[in-house]
């Protein structure tokens, strides 16, 4: 039940918003540390990948904010 609290919002509903941001950080976060295992070196995260997080990360505190 607590993953269901994770994607909803204050009033109880389920959050489309809040389970896009964790897909996307989530499939990235796993492709880098994928990436990292097979070549067995520490990649470093292009400017593409960082503008996806942390634009996500920008846009649902831009929503959280406008929900109040």
């Amino acid at each position: 039940n607590n993953i269901r609290e994770i994607f909803s919002d204050d009033g109880g509903n389920m959050s489309s918003m809040r389970l896009l941001v964790f897909l996307v950080v989530g499939t990235l976060l796993f492709n880098w540390t994928w990436i990292n295992i097979t070549t067995g070196t520490i990649v470093s995260f292009d400017w593409a990948d960082m503008g996806l997080i942390l634009g996500s990360l920008f846009i649902k505190g831009y929503q959280k904010g406008k929900e109040k």
